[in-house]
């Protein structure tokens, strides 16, 4: 595909905002189409979560009150620019105060439910997209909408190329990559995203007397991906929820594959490691994991194996951690618990397993994400419970750290690596079918790490394992070009 002018919208970026599967695959894509030579540019909310000083997020005077149209008249708004961090990529924020001071991104955490103004905040996002790139005057190639929170911005696109010619010779890519919001809203949001009454075709847009963002960004798309963890559903015959039957009738439909994001999660570039190593300088790593044991307090030996358990969601995942805790009794174990989660979600974890004395067990709540750092650093080999959204990123970016992974068989990213051969030192990754099988490789990673000449032979494999999203371009440039072949 010829080098292209590709505009991001997502309501979420890591590791500007903690978000789901879409953050990570919005922060991460856009740098890797523009290592490959494409001029990508990036467009979020500026929530107040956002650490400006941080992230080095300044002021363009040209783009400071930009008019932008909205049902209830002109707001202006103040777009502010920085760069995804370890990247030279462009990123602007829409900063206003009204949609986006708040303390999450899309619920009241009050009450655990949806804002009612989401639809009036991500209209307003889509609207803020277009003037941006009007006062830049900057016409994309192609605009990749990321989550269900972008899904009106494809249909207001379709209306603006009616319009003029802005938008005349651009396609539209809407990416899925959370499997569970809908955006489901009142029919007033037509109004609302001043779209004219018979512009549309309601059956492409509308879901239980509905407007569903999720539907109307599938419909007006030029492509549509879905992470290749949810292929199946494209083969359901009797869709179990709201988000199966919309993607049921999905066209221009295709799996992308997940990626780690060996840019930002890389040890020899981190800025938050007591010092960066990579296989070359293989021994700074010994020198990270006593520092970091001895600035959390944890009472682990160095020289004995550490099993990490990274959680996200210890209330979601709290019977698979304590089913893996009991299959692996027998077996003495230094293990690193750290989850996301309040304090008291780990005391009634450790309650269920204080009975067992053959486990060394440390946990640590890390509500910054900060410490995922040191945490793949620490640990020689690491499991990730099941998410929610299936999130396998874990596995996918603590691999180039080092640390081993001890993955199900029938988990996605499994494909990704090659299971460790124990004779030949050969495979990066501990891949097990059932609970037997568990134990039966763990306890096979301890005989190897009795050896360090061959545990250091299988973590070398692990650092040089690309599973990063330099092997998912060829999909997503396909992709666009199939979407290209479409424009009439």
């Amino acid at each position: 595909m010829k080098k292209a002018k590709i505009f991001f919208v997502s309501s979420e970026i890591y590791p500007f905002v903690k978000g789901g599967r879409g953050g990570e695959f919005a922060g991460a894509l856009p740098t890797y189409l523009q290592m490959q030579g494409h001029e990508v540019r990036v467009i979020m909310p500026k929530y107040s979560l956002i650490n400006e000083r941080k992230y080095i997020i300044r002021d363009i005077i040209r783009m400071k009150e930009i008019p932008v149209p909205m049902h209830h008249g002109e707001i202006p708004v103040s777009v502010k620019s920085g760069f995804l961090p370890e990247s030279k990529t462009q990123i602007y924020f829409a900063d206003l105060d009204k949609y986006f001071k708040r303390a999450d991104l899309y619920r009241d955490r009050r009450t655990g439910q949806f804002f009612k103004d989401n639809d009036e905040r991500f209209i307003f996002l889509a609207r803020t997209a277009i003037e941006t790139l009007k006062t830049l005057g900057w016409q994309p190639d192609i605009v990749h909408c990321c989550g269900w929170a972008t899904g009106i911005l494809p249909l207001i696109i379709r209306h603006e190329q009616e319009k003029d010619n802005f938008f005349k010779k651009t396609i539209i890519v809407y990416s899925i990559n959370d499997m569970a919001e809908t955006g489901l809203f009142d029919k007033s949001v037509l109004e609302k995203a001043l779209l004219p009454k018979g512009f549309i075709e309601p059956e492409k847009c509308f879901y239980k007397n509905k407007l569903s963002f999720l539907k109307t960004g599938m419909a007006y798309s030029d492509a549509v991906t879905i992470p290749s963890t949810f292929k199946k559903i494209k083969s359901f015959t009797k869709p179990k929820d709201d988000f199966e039957h919309i993607i049921a009738g999905a066209k221009n439909l295709y799996d992308l594959p997940f990626a780690g994001d060996h840019n930002l999660w890389n040890p020899a570039n981190n800025s938050s490691l007591f010092k960066p190593y990579s296989t070359e300088k293989y021994e700074r790593r010994k020198a990270n994991r006593e520092t970091i044991l001895e600035s959390k307090r944890i009472n682990f030996s160095p020289e004995q194996m550490i099993v990490g358990i990274l959680c996200d969601n210890i209330h979601y995942q709290f019977k698979e951690i304590v089913n893996i805790l009991k299959a692996l009794k027998d077996i003495p174990l230094q293990i690193l618990l750290v989850s996301d989660e309040n304090p008291n979600a780990i005391s009634a974890l450790k309650s269920q397993i204080a009975k067992n004395d053959q486990h060394t067990i440390h946990t640590l709540t890390d509500p910054e994400d900060q410490f995922r750092h040191a945490f793949y650093t620490l640990c020689d080999v690491f499991y990730a419970p099941v998410t929610e959204d299936l999130l396998d990123v874990h596995y996918l970016n603590g691999i180039h750290y080092g640390t081993i992974p001890l993955v199900s068989k029938d988990r996605e990213c499994s494909h990704a690596f090659e299971a460790i051969k124990p004779k030949s030192s050969g495979g990066e990754a501990l891949i097990f079918a059932d609970e037997k099988d568990l134990v039966k490789k763990v306890e096979e990673a301890l005989e190897l790490y009795k050896e360090p000449e061959k545990w250091q032979a299988l973590v070398f494999n692990a650092m040089r394992t690309d599973v990063s999203w330099n092997n998912v371009i060829p999909h997503v440039t396909k992709i666009y070009e199939k979407a290209f072949s479409r424009l009439k």
